[in-house]
This record gives structure tokens, sequence and C-alpha cells, in this order.
């Protein structure tokens, strides 16, 4: 009988050691605030493969312009943005790395990548960066773009293939984490306990979107065919500034708005018949649903309980139902 085979040793490169930094992060942003995962993320992703500093990045695409929103750094005061800044427009590397979305950048700065930008190449070395990964993520339809690179300041020690190839499988993880945090952060600022069957996103209160789920440009699009971020159709933003929560139904989608956080947090679905209601209509069904009387219900909106139990039957033959388990179950799903 043959022997049996050993397993296979677990390395932080090998496979398990991957797939238990990405477990990790993701488990972790059901608990760690947004700005909190990002650090973790990358302290976590030093232990796979080493590196001296790195930064996490997110923001905008406008008319074809990257205008970032947020930056996290690893091991790096603000001011290396502040002399990235200067430089920008000779970064050879965030060149490579927009226009290969998704593959990730290797790069010795003392290469010939930066042969002709003596400014940038100064400012690596100034701040030092003497091995570069860097990967981008775009998202054309949402107008969004994502960046992550780590750096190492020892010039006898450059990335790998196999740092290099990790990398490239841990980004979309990364920043989709990170999404999810974020995005549940601001549901439990604004009570939101339940957004299952619902795409999100995050705005500002100029109806410019910031972060977006996969999913909520798809939606979006079957109420507004054709649209493209990262601003919002024009209709829903300019309802944002003036009202603390907004709902719209853009047939056959439904989007309702929150401010949290000092955010806008969006919820995209698929309308369904209950959407169809009244601003009155549904505001009596949920109270119904809720368990209040035709008497109390009428005394609150200053009708009788006669007009309230005349808006039940409108409802329930505008819904198809015969009873109140049935509208409960309607209501519940709305938000």
């Amino acid at each position: 009988m043959a022997a049996a085979s050993s397993p296979l040793p677990t390395t932080a490169l090998s496979p398990a050691g991957i797939a238990g930094f990405l477990l990790d992060i993701h488990e972790r942003s059901n608990e760690l605030g947004y700005h909190e995962l990002h650090r973790f993320t990358l302290q976590r992703l030093a232990a796979v493969f080493p590196f001296d500093a790195g930064l996490l990045a997110m923001g905008t695409i406008q008319n074809g312009v990257p205008h970032g929103h947020d930056v996290v750094l690893h091991n790096k005061t603000p001011e290396f943005m502040e002399s990235w800044e200067e430089i920008k427009h000779e970064d050879k590397v965030a060149l490579q790395a927009f226009g290969n979305p998704g593959k990730t950048a290797n790069v010795d700065i003392e290469g010939p990548i930066f042969d002709g930008c003596d400014r940038a190449r100064e400012h690596c070395r100034k701040w030092g960066l003497a091995h570069v990964l860097c990967t981008s993520m775009i998202s054309s339809a949402a107008g969004l773009y994502w960046v992550a690179s780590v750096y190492r300041s020892d010039q006898t020690k450059p990335f790998s293939e196999e740092e290099r190839q990790a990398m490239e499988i841990v980004v979309p993880h990364i920043f989709s984490a990170a999404r999810r945090a974020h995005l549940g952060q601001l549901r439990t600022q604004a009570h939101i306990r339940d957004a299952h069957g619902q795409a999100g996103a995050i705005a500002n209160e100029s109806g410019l979107v910031l972060e977006a789920e996969p999913g909520f440009v798809d939606l979006l699009r079957t109420g507004w065919p054709g649209w493209t971020g990262p601003l919002l159709p024009s209709d829903l933003a300019s309802e944002l500034p003036t009202k603390p929560s907004v709902r719209l139904v853009r047939e056959p989608v439904v989007v309702r708005a929150d401010k949290s956080g000092g955010f806008v947090l969006l919820h995209a679905r698929r309308s369904v018949a209950a959407d169809r209601l009244t601003a009155r209509e549904h505001e009596i069904a949920e109270a119904f649903s809720l368990g209040e009387t035709h008497r109390e219900i009428g005394a609150r909106l200053g009708v009788s309980p006669n007009t309230v139990r005349r808006h039940l039957a409108n409802i329930y033959e505008k819904l198809g139902i015969a009873s109140k388990a049935e509208l409960d179950r309607m209501i519940s799903g709305l938000t």
C-alpha cells in the first residue's frame, strides 16, 4: 500500500494562506468600521507578503479625469500625498495601473519606467519607494475607481512574481470588503436593519456617487436607461439636499435615499405591487400593518374611521389581497 502523501505546507503565499487572508477581511468587514477595516487589511496583507508601506485610494472619474475622495495610508504621513500631488502628472506607475485595470504592475523605481521623469523618481527616492506593486479597479458604468499600492524601500528586495499574482488576486476582495464595511456602518447609523434583496450605494449630498455595489448600476439603469455615474440622475439628486429620506419609484425600480453619517445612503430594488400605493395609502397600510386600529389611524391623520376603512378596501383591491396577513407580507418588504 502506498504511503499517504504529506499535506502541502501552509505558507502565507500558498492558496491556504491567501484564502485565510480573504476570510479574515470579509469576516471583519461585519464588525470593523470603514477606516478601521482599511488599516486592518493593510496590516494583515503585510503578513501575506512583506512590504514597508502602502495605500488604498478611492475616487470618481468625471469627464475622463480621476478625482480622489479617500486615501488610507499605511506607514506614511499625510505629507506623502502632498508630495505626490506635485508630481502626479509624471506618475507612470499610476498611468500603467489605470491603463490595465485589474492587472497588478510590478515596478522597479530605478527601472526605465521613470526615464525622463526626474521629479517623480526623486519623489520615490525621498519617500523610500524602491519597488511598487500597484493595482487599479475601474467601474466605467458607475464612474468609480479604486487603487491599492504597496511599497518596499530596499532596492535589493524586489517583489516576486508570486507576490504580484497574490496582490492581483486579493485587491478586488479588499475593496469589496471595504464597501461592505462602509455600507454596514451607515446602515447602522440610519437604523436600517435589513437590506436583503437591495443593492446599496453611497453618495454625497450633491448626488455624486462615491461607492456602489455592482448591482446598483444595473438596477438604476432599469429606471434610467443609459445612466452612467458618478452623478445620480437629476430627478433623484435634486431631492437629496432638502429631505432626510427620499423614496422614488421609477418603474421597474425603487430607490430610497437616507442621510447617514454625513453621506447619503442609497438602496435600489425592483418594484413590487405595494409600490403602486399612493403616499396616503402607504401610510395607512403601514399603520394598519403595525397594529393601529381604524380609529387610531383616523385620529392621527384627521379623517374618520370610515374613511380609513375605504382606503384599506382600495388598498386590498389594488394589491389583489384579501387579508391583513397578506398586507403585512407586502408592506414588510418595502423601504
